[in-house]
């Protein structure tokens, strides 16, 4: 940040009451307790080695439990920015402090974790919140939201204005509710329950939307503003209007007009998306397996029926939580002609390794990187994204389809 862009800071700061940080010593005292979920492992604090910003993502879950068959756990802090490391004591709790010369998105991870139950569990990708001088208490829940940092005045401002709303907590308890199974349910009772679960979390990100737009283009400091646009994961035209707020805000500030640019680019983006709908032809392409082997979608199509293009990503939490189902679409269908080609946006083969490996995935796996051919020509700028396709035509039949939505119309095609 530019002097000049500094001192306003310093200014807006003063006259909202914010905290200074002015002195390069000024540190953060994290503590927290994991303990409704772990019981033991390693609390790790760490920003991107080369901070990438994907064209999206999602939060996965508090913990995810390891799927390999080794049980073998992923080494991760060779490919990251280690703030600081510390040790669960036996109460599932941590203390760690830190210098902070200016509030930032950091990012956490639980470690070698283990389970009560004595699970391993992979570390979580997608978890942030601002590091920043003070007291804070991080608290993990079993329930959502998944964890909660308590203290400071940028957390306040960038997460706990929207996240521990009155409204976000009802319905993401709704949604907590009603993913979990009721013994003795129906069928029609589950996709019941299963589709008021999917109609919580749809509201859950609305909300978000809603509440950091309104932190995003109204909040008196520049910094709590530029926070909010860093942690973001979901695009949207509200996004595009926050940035150009804060342009506006800090015209001398590289940073919010390099932003600018590349917010007017996913407009660009998101519009060409919506031209690849329903009813329109699928764009054929050619990628490659992990095994180094060329695959051309016009000739998977050419040997099946029905084809289910999914774009996805390790780091995507409803991608994951989707393919044991379509594992069981596919065992189903694919005797009828079903195909699924996947294709990760992930930047990173050992990502994609590793997440491949874990899920054992059974179908057409191919890669990689939101820059590649595949990703560029549907415009694609979030996962989960999806498209059911008619071979023989190449028409687009249906998109997103997922669960028992899935289920109904392979099953409305192809019979069974």
């Amino acid at each position: 940040m530019r002097p000049n862009t500094r001192y306003l800071l310093v200014l807006l700061l003063c006259a909202c009451g914010g905290p200074l940080f002015a002195s390069e010593d000024s540190r953060m005292v994290l503590s927290g307790d994991v303990s409704a979920i772990y019981k033991a492992g390693d609390f790790l604090l760490w920003t991107p080695k080369e901070r990438k910003e994907r064209t999206g993502g999602a939060t996965m879950s508090a913990a995810t439990s390891m799927t390999s068959a080794s049980g073998s756990r992923p080494s991760v802090e060779d490919s990251v920015n280690v703030i600081a490391k510390a040790p669960l004591d036996a109460e599932g709790r941590f203390t760690l402090s830190v210098d902070v010369a200016e509030p930032k998105v950091v990012f956490f991870y639980v470690i070698n974790g283990l389970g009560h139950e004595g699970q391993r569990f992979a570390p979580t990708k997608g978890q942030s919140f601002i590091m920043e001088a003070g007291e804070l208490h991080l608290r993990i829940q079993s329930s959502h939201p998944r964890f909660i940092i308590e203290g400071g005045f940028y957390n306040d401002a960038v997460y706990n204005s929207w996240k521990l709303s009155e409204a976000f907590l009802e319905t993401a308890s709704t949604m907590h509710r009603l993913n979990k199974p009721v013994e003795g349910e129906s069928e029609t009772e589950r996709r019941s329950r299963v589709d008021g679960a999917a109609e919580a979390a749809s509201r859950m990100y609305e909300l978000e939307t809603e509440g950091r737009s309104e932190v995003a283009t109204t909040h008196p400091d520049p910094m709590v503003r530029r926070l909010v646009i860093e942690s973001a994961w979901l695009h949207g035209p509200w996004l595009l209007e926050a940035v150009r707020g804060l342009a506006e805000m800090v015209p001398d500030d590289p940073w919010a007009q390099a932003q600018l640019e590349r917010e007017e680019a996913f407009a660009e983006k998101r519009a060409a998306a919506r031209r690849i709908s329903t009813g329109t032809e699928i764009l054929d392409f050619t990628a490659e397996t992990l095994d180094g082997e060329s695959v051309r979608l016009a000739d998977v199509r050419a040997d099946s029926r029905y084809v289910l293009l999914e774009f996805w990503a390790s780091w995507c939490g409803p991608c994951r939580v989707e393919i044991p189902h379509m594992k069981e679409a596919y065992a189903t269908h694919k005797p009828s002609g079903f195909e699924i080609v996947s294709f990760t946006i992930d930047n990173d083969r050992e990502d994609w390794e590793l997440a491949s490996d874990e899920e054992d995935i059974p179908w057409l796996n191919l890669g990689m990187g939101e820059d590649a051919d595949a990703p560029k020509a549907y415009s694609v700028y979030g996962v989960p994204k999806n498209y059911l396709v008619e071979s023989n035509t190449g028409e687009i039949l249906a998109t997103d389809l997922r669960g028992h939505h899935l289920d109904e119309k392979l099953k409305e095609l192809l019979g069974g």
